[in-house]
């Protein structure tokens, strides 16, 4: 080890990993713990002793650069460690030990029998891992002394958690649990103090979830979080201003957000919610609405608007744009995305711009916007879960206004995330875990 000054720090509470004989290590808790760096560490130290192969994943695996690679090769880099880094594993030049990465949804039964030789295993994300793939995994794992590192930042209580439950029930006696956060961690950088006490104050419930590994109070199930009178104001349509139409697709009810916005700051001025019609009669209201507007005018929203209808050889989108572009007799500019991003992240960022860990509330809505106001009051997620709350049909038969729960919320975050997005904050870098 003296050859190569494979020298590194890790958090006291910590040093239990390094001694343990027992098959599951679990660590959970907040970001900037120093979770992930330290088991990233200890792992290469590992494979550099002995000849041993490690398995890396995750439920899903979108990509290898996207996975915990990233961190080995970084710290490999930095240390000029003997290990070759390749595009699909990383193997140790001097004795073979060989790191592979996979996801773990992608694997059956008999896939998954291709890694029964594999000695050390991390599962990284493991908030995510469902319950089929644990039901596979563990059990293939069999070589003698073999052992399986977890990492996750907790979604859902332990009882509720596929691997936890199992770990801190009937497997107790053969797993170390560890629960760190970032005040555990003295080598945690002042910028990440710094913001997680921002959040302590400015968002509590988040700082919970983030910060301290406390998952979410579902008895409060409200999606849109922190919104109050101070994000509700009388706006002025500005004429000369570049005006951003944001659009969720639905006949019944049709649902689109008129916006300006600034580099920091969305201001919601207006929105079209319209039962029973198409693309083109929205397009005509807006266009009675905003006849003589100057400035530019930008179309965002739902990725799926650009794809081709079956009854007709143009997309939404370009219905939109050819109907402006006729009115306004000037360009109008199509800004979407290719394809639409997880719900989270645009939750996330729409609660982002409601009031950020500073505090300030950077995004605004009109008192016309009656229908997105609605939202931020009703629009829940389903008890106990992290799922949106969609009104079923008959609950709509009993109170048509439920109708209008979702979509435009949808059209106005598609216009947020596409501006503004945030990282998922369980998908952060190796620094932040």
């Amino acid at each position: 080890m003296n050859q190569v000054n494979f020298d590194y720090k890790y958090p006291p509470k910590l040093e239990p990993i390094f001694t343990t004989k027992k098959r599951y290590i679990l660590l959970k808790g907040g970001r900037s713990s120093g979770k992930t760096e330290t088991i990233a560490h200890y792992l290469l130290e590992r494979l550099m002793c002995k000849k041993v192969d490690l398995l890396c994943c995750r439920e899903i695996q979108k990509s290898i650069p996207l996975s915990n690679y990233k961190v080995f090769a970084r710290i490999i880099d930095k240390y000029k460690l003997p290990f070759k880094v390749q595009s699909d594993k990383i193997v140790n030049l001097y004795n073979n030990s060989t790191i592979v990465f996979t996801g773990l949804s992608d694997l059956t039964a008999d896939s998954i029998k291709s890694y029964d030789n594999f000695g050390l295993v991390w599962i990284e994300e493991a908030q995510k891992i469902s319950k089929k793939s644990w039901e596979i995994l563990d059990p293939t794992i069999r070589v003698e002394g073999a052992q399986i590192f977890i990492t996750m930042n907790p979604e859902v209580p332990d009882e509720e958690h596929p691997i936890v439950s199992e770990l801190v029930g009937i497997k107790n006696d053969d797993a170390l649990i560890i629960h760190i956060n970032y005040d555990d961690n003295p080598f945690c950088p002042s910028n990440m103090r710094n913001m997680a006490e921002l959040m302590r104050i400015n968002r509590p419930d988040e700082y919970n979830r983030i910060w301290l590994g406390i998952p979410d109070d579902k008895s409060n199930s409200k999606v849109i979080k922190n919104f109050t009178n101070e994000n509700i104001k009388p706006l002025h349509y500005i004429k000369t201003a570049p005006l951003h139409i944001s659009c969720d697709f639905n006949v019944d009810p049709m649902s689109w957000i008129v916006a300006h916005k600034t580099i920091d700051k969305v201001f919601f001025i207006d929105e079209l919610v319209i039962e029973n019609t198409t693309t083109k009669q929205a397009v005509q209201e807006f266009i009675q609405r905003y006849k003589d507007h100057e400035g530019d005018i930008i179309i965002n929203g739902d990725a799926s608007g650009d794809f081709r209808r079956p009854e007709n050889d143009m997309t939404n989108y370009v219905i939109m744009r050819n109907e402006l572009q006729k009115h306004f007799k000037r360009k109008v500019e199509i800004q979407i995305r290719y394809f639409n991003p997880p719900i989270i992240n645009r939750i996330n960022a729409f609660n982002e711009l409601v009031k950020d860990i500073n505090g300030k509330r950077r995004l605004i809505v009109s008192p016309k916007c009656k229908w997105l106001l609605y939202n931020t009051i009703y629009l829940k997620y389903k008890e106990g879960t992290s799922v949106i709350d969609v009104p079923t049909h008959t609950q709509i038969r009993t109170d048509n206004k439920l109708k209008f729960l979702g979509h435009i919320f949808d059209a106005a975050s598609y216009l947020v995330d596409f501006y503004f997005p945030v990282k998922n904050y369980n998908e952060q870098s190796y620094n932040t875990d």
